[in-house]
């Protein structure tokens, strides 16, 4: 199985396979409001040479905030990753 660790800032760390999604919150812009929604989910998936790498960065790209699972009780920060290593 595919796996990577990814590390933040305040030492803490997470564990992601292949076929993990990762939700990004994304900040929408509505004629009424302005607020924070789920983003559509990216199921990671392993690239012959980086791991899982590319898609986890495809991810961090698109947003600041993201959900692993879609277990809404732990937000993380992309902006606050240090290091993505594959195990």
């Amino acid at each position: 199985m595919n796996v990577a660790r990814i590390y933040f800032s305040d030492k803490s760390s997470i564990e992601v396979k292949e076929g993990d999604l990762l939700i990004p919150i994304i900040y929408k812009n509505d004629v009424s409001a302005n607020f924070a929604s789920m983003g559509e989910p990216s199921e990671l998936w392993n690239h012959a040479n980086n791991g899982l790498v590319p898609s986890i960065l495809d991810v961090f790209a698109r947003c600041d905030f993201f959900y692993l699972n879609g277990d809404s009780s732990n937000v993380y920060n992309s902006n606050s990753v240090v290091k993505i290593s594959i195990e």
